[in-house]
């Protein structure tokens, strides 16, 4: 009865013992001169650059460790059947953000692939801190996503979580390239239209279309504005500390 048991369940054994043997993985530390690993190759050089300096004046004047993490996909780190929120925590607890006396470690994690970002906090800034992580990923980060410019959303999310470490206000993000040349063309068309109108003497339809086109500047620059309102830190600190979501 044995023998016929132990031949039933081999097969069983032989699919478990592959599935035992791999687990989540993830990304080394970097070396003690750099604040960010770059798997998925969203960082380019003055990004890392910028990173560096800051990560390193805020551990050095605050003691406050700030990491930046970006890898292809959760899945190219055996994590497919974890969340972003997981993945960063048991991210965060592997490298040992931060130090058990001073829990106020920071890390942001991006997954390309999944279109995921994470920030995660050490356990003693409690979830004192939620609302300004959100607003950090919500404003500073996402937006620039969804652009494409990885290197400008992460350069903003270090300056935001930056000020948010030393109790700033959070900076305001960079408007995108096309905005004042955009701005611009707007006025200049609206102006050109109002003198066309006084020579021709045209009324109606055409001052309704000048009104609207108006009241559209007015709000792009009011949105403009209001969102344009960035030996190491390892030893054994841990999350639990909240933080914020983001997708894009």
């Amino acid at each position: 009865m044995k023998r016929k048991t132990t031949i039933t369940l081999l097969p069983l054994l032989i699919l478990l013992v592959p599935l035992c043997s791999f687990g989540v993985t993830f990304p080394d530390k970097p070396p003690s001169e750099h604040y960010y690993v770059d798997n998925a190759d969203l960082i380019n050089p003055e990004t890392g650059e910028q990173i560096d300096k800051k990560a390193a004046a805020l551990l050095r004047e605050e003691k406050i460790p700030l990491y930046v993490v970006t890898i292809p996909s959760l899945a190219s780190h055996d994590a497919v059947t974890y969340s972003i929120e997981q993945y960063a925590t048991e991210l965060f607890d592997h490298w040992g953000i931060g130090w058990q006396d001073r829990n106020y470690g920071i890390l942001l994690i991006i997954s390309r692939g999944d279109r995921k970002a994470r920030i995660e906090l050490g356990a003693e800034w409690g979830r004192e801190f939620d609302y300004q992580a959100q607003q950090v990923m919500d404003q500073l980060i996402v937006p620039a996503f969804k652009r494409g410019d990885f290197a400008g959303g992460i350069a903003n999310g270090v300056r935001g979580l930056d000020a948010m470490a030393r109790g700033l206000e959070l900076p305001k993000a960079k408007a995108p390239w096309w905005f004042w040349p955009a701005l611009i063309g707007g006025l200049i068309l609206v102006v050109a239209m109002i003198i066309n109108l006084f020579k021709t003497g045209r009324k109606g339809w055409a001052w309704v279309l000048i009104a609207a086109l108006g009241v559209f500047l007015f709000f792009i620059i009011r949105a403009m504005l209001s969102n344009s309102g960035s030996s190491g830190g390892f030893g054994g600190g841990f999350s639990g500390g909240g933080g914020a979501t983001g997708s894009w």
